[in-house]
């Protein structure tokens, strides 16, 4: 793992960004190590990234739409009118039934609701991480293939979104069409058609190619970069198409840790970046369909909460598209999130400046946006009660802020294992830790400004 410390203008603060750890994909971790990461309380924003182990998907067709039997479903966004409550849509052989009947509710646009309305609709979420990003394929990282079973259960502990990380890279032929193997994609429709049958919103990604660490998008922009441009358009127009008759909780996002090798945060790398975003965006809406509405998330560099990055992401062409969310991945605090040296976190101090570190950056930043953390957590190696009494004041605090949390789970095991469930038979691992997060997301929308503290977390 590399990391490198830079500091930013005098409106921001000093950040370490993680590099890629190519050669720790073990049993009980592996993987790589992103950017990211969130200013800490003494203006050092922590690092974020992932760790990652591995799963594989199962094949199957591409799937179309379909809510979970005998529910209504959640509610339809993205289309500005109408909208499905799905309530069929049963898998045979992995291919889907005929889709959801129209249920009550739905239609509006993401732009048309409050960052309190998403977060009633889709907090908390889940990654499942280290499967289908994983190198070259999704048993590569240690984990077994993801089955219907434990997305079934991972809705069943509450959780309302499944994040669905997937590296294309090896998947993808030449140029100039860039197909992409048509098993690949077979696995990664069946695993999202699972998590929306079952009820939940997904959100689709291309999640090591931006990394900075051996990816195909690069950065600085070279003389190549009008090709990775064109590549990237190449790419998200075919993944566009096979979730197109997907209803609006399908989502797609763009990137991951959009990243210069080393890490950083540089006004080049920005600039390339707002490139990449928007030759990924007009791929997607240029498809048509349900995807002219579908809900498009984007991350500043690093997917940092940076505040230079984060005002240079605002200057796409789309940003006040009325379907775009922003993404940005948090570990905070470093010391505690993304680290196997114990760190007694629960102090007083330490509900503060977790609070500070949205209401003073995040939510002063972006005031207004649709905003989810899409990575968090802690690692194993910290003591579990205060990991459970983290998770419960962090998912408070950013459900309070309007923010939706996504855990950042790799399965596996060891201290540097983020995992709550089984991935074998979906069983809870870390049931204290799960219980917080509901809490924390109960007590978060309970009534507006409900942070957590020591006293009453």
């Amino acid at each position: 793992m590399k990391k490198l410390l830079y500091v930013l203008t005098a409106t921001s603060v000093a950040v370490w960004v993680g590099g890629c750890e190519s050669a720790g994909r073990t049993s009980s971790s592996g993987g790589a190590i992103g950017s990211g990461g969130i200013p800490d309380s003494g203006g050092v924003p922590a690092t974020g990234g992932q760790l990652s182990t591995g799963g594989t998907g199962v094949g199957g067709t591409t799937a179309a739409r379909g809510g979970a039997t005998g529910d209504a479903g959640p509610r339809d966004l993205g289309s500005g009118s109408g909208g499905t409550q799905a309530s069929g849509g049963s898998t045979t052989g992995g291919r889907t039934g005929s889709g959801g009947s129209s249920g009550t509710g739905g239609g509006s646009t993401i732009g048309q609701l409050t960052p309190q309305e998403v977060v009633a609709l889709m907090t908390p979420g889940w990654n499942l991480g280290n499967s289908f990003d994983a190198s070259p394929d999704e048993t590569s990282w240690g984990n077994p293939t993801p089955t219907q079973t434990l997305i079934n259960a991972v809705h069943s502990a509450g959780f309302k979104t499944l994040r669905l990380p997937v590296t294309w890279t090896n998947h993808i032929g030449a140029s100039p069409s860039y197909t992409i193997d048509s098993a690949w994609m077979g696995k990664v429709t069946q695993t999202a058609q699972w998590a929306i049958e079952a009820g939940m919103y997904v959100f689709v990604n291309t999640h090591h190619e931006a990394d900075g660490n051996g990816g195909w998008v690069t950065f600085p922009q070279t003389s190549a970069a009008t090709g990775v441009a064109d590549e990237v358009t190449a790419v998200w127009k075919q993944i566009a198409t096979a979730f197109k008759s997907f209803d609006s909780r399908l989502m797609l996002e763009c990137f991951n840790e959009p990243n210069e090798a080393g890490g950083g945060n540089t006004p080049q790398a920005q600039t390339d970046l707002n490139m990449y975003l928007e030759a990924c965006f007009k791929a997607i809406r240029d498809t048509s369909g349900a995807n002219a509405t579908r809900i498009i998330m984007i991350q500043p560099v690093g997917a940092s909460p940076i505040q230079s990055g984060i005002q240079s992401m605002q200057k796409v062409s789309f940003i006040n598209d009325p379907n775009l969310v922003i993404s940005l991945h948090t570990y905070y605090p470093t010391k505690f999130g993304l680290s196997t040296t114990p760190y007694a976190w629960g102090s007083s101090s330490d509900y503060t400046n977790m609070q500070n570190s949205i209401a003073q950056q995040i939510r002063v930043w972006l005031p207004t946006q649709i905003i989810f953390v899409g990575e968090w957590g802690s690692m194993a190696a910290q003591a579990t009660a205060n990991r459970a009494a983290h998770a419960l004041a962090y998912a408070q605090d950013l459900t309070t802020a309007g923010i939706v949390p996504i855990w950042w789970d790799n399965g596996g095991s060891g201290s540097s294992s983020f995992a709550l469930f089984d991935r074998k038979t979906g069983a809870q691992t870390q049931p204290t830790i799960v219980s917080g997060i509901m809490t924390g997301v109960k007590n978060g929308q309970a009534a507006s400004n409900t942070w957590a503290t020591l006293a009453n977390p």
